[in-house]
């Protein structure tokens, strides 16, 4: 599959928020600035790009029967990650997202774009797609 294919698949006929609609929920409810919905934005964007990476990178040594565990752990060790730069570099930006920050775990876009294709493809590939 070429880079432009991923593009167009994960843009416009697979894009999980505005095709499927999925994992909206922390997105919407910080957009009510635009320095908020920047800040969830980058923070979900990072999520996605640091988890595709990883769990492309140990695809061949996670079992089937544990991978969605392992890749829920993935997620929840980038989203703190994610928190813990806020809290320390964009102090301000991380007291008005809250809550929401930690919801990304939990937001089944990101775990759908993992099971979907970073577990399927190699690192690049992977980290395009993130």
């Amino acid at each position: 599959m070429s880079y432009a294919k991923i593009a167009r698949e994960g843009l416009w006929n697979n894009n999980p928020a505005m095709v499927q609609l999925l994992g909206l929920c922390p997105l919407l409810a910080t957009s009510s600035t635009v320095v908020n919905a920047t800040g969830m934005a980058l923070a979900t964007l990072f999520v996605v790009l640091l988890t595709n990476v990883l769990i492309s990178g140990i695809r061949s040594q996670t079992r089937k029967e544990i991978r969605i565990p392992v890749f829920v752990m993935i997620i929840a060790a980038a989203v703190t990650a994610v928190e813990l730069f806020m809290n320390a570099y964009l102090h301000e930006l991380f007291l008005r997202l809250g809550i929401f920050i930690p919801l990304i775990t939990t937001n089944c876009m990101i775990l759908g774009r993992a099971e979907a294709f970073a577990s399927k493809n190699a690192i690049p590939r992977a980290a395009f797609d993130g």
